[in-house]
């Protein structure tokens, strides 16, 4: 979208919840360092009802952005994002979570590769871990199940619409307005989708980013991974202590069970023995894979999905 000699090309997403200031700052920075004009971009803030509310004017103290605080009151990503993708006026959208780090490039490489690839609807990179402590060897083992990831050099591809290491994260996500809007569709109209992503009222959910890439492939694109696209996610301490682990994994599980209810896949509703055995069987394959405290809480997911498709 055109603004004058301004034209809009991308606009950045930014959903905060009571967030750290210096992680938000080191968020906001990265934004101030990209190689794309800023003159065509614009960062769009969206306070999920944090206390005391974000300051538009303290965060854009120091820095050159094109920055505007919008409010969403409902708590959880899901409100927050469409709230974002309806006020931003780019035709490529990146979501920047707020403990994210984009390299000096990633805006410009995002429109490129927007470009160079019509067929691709919703794409994201590598994101690299940025440790606030020391991990053991053992929850090091468990990064890839927290938004870390490395696919490697080469681009991955694909229209299935299951899950692969094409589709991207939240983190750094990467996608077309029409896609956007789609997603906005369909969560406005169905209240199911509100069981997905983080509430603090009921858990660590997640599932959200999944459904903007069933828009994708809802609209007939395809979506991709892309290594040229490169960032950092700061994997705070209190994050990574080994009960809060186990909480996030065990919220993966569920979202993934009401994924499948929304997108009207079956979901067979186990008996209790039935679980029991399947979850023995789980416990024994993960702490065989990664080894005991990984493993552990590594089942957790298995536990969500569970107690999810028996409720």
């Amino acid at each position: 979208m055109t603004g004058g000699d301004n034209p809009i090309l991308v606009s950045v997403v930014t959903v905060s919840y009571n967030p750290r200031p210096d992680l938000l700052s080191w968020a906001l920075d990265s934004l101030e360092a990209q190689t794309f004009p800023k003159s065509q971009f614009e960062v769009v803030v969206v306070d999920n009802n944090s206390k005391p509310p974000l300051d538009e004017s303290r965060l854009r103290e120091g820095r050159s952005l094109q920055l505007r605080v919008v409010r969403e009151p409902r708590q959880g990503n899901t409100f927050a994002r469409r709230t974002g993708i309806r006020e931003a006026r780019g035709d490529v959208l990146v979501f920047v979570d707020d403990d994210n780090h984009i390299d000096p490039d990633y805006l410009e490489q995002a429109l490129r590769i927007a470009r160079a690839e019509p067929a691709v609807g919703a794409f994201g990179g590598k994101a690299r871990a940025v440790l606030e402590a020391p991990l053991p060897a053992w929850k090091e083992r468990l990064l890839p199940f927290f938004g870390v990831r490395d696919f490697g050099l080469e681009p991955i591809t694909s229209r299935e619409t299951c899950w692969g290491e094409w589709e991207p994260i939240g983190a750094g996500m990467v996608f077309r307005r029409d896609v956007g809007e789609e997603y906005v569709r369909w969560v406005t109209f169905d209240g199911t989708t509100s069981l997905l992503g983080r509430k603090a009222a009921r858990g660590l959910r997640s599932g959200e980013d999944t459904l903007i890439a069933q828009a994708a492939y809802r609209l007939g694109y395809a979506c991709s991974y892309q290594p040229a696209l490169t960032m950092s996610h700061c994997m705070k301490r209190t994050r990574m202590r080994t009960r809060v682990l186990a909480r996030t994994m065990e919220g993966h599980g569920r979202s993934f069970v009401v994924l499948q209810q929304i997108l009207g896949w079956p979901v067979p509703r186990p008996s209790l023995v039935a679980a029991a055995v399947e979850l023995c069987r789980k416990f024994r394959q993960h702490v065989r894979k990664l080894g005991l405290r990984a493993g552990a809480v590594k089942w957790f997911w298995d536990l969500g999905y569970f107690l999810q498709a028996r409720s």
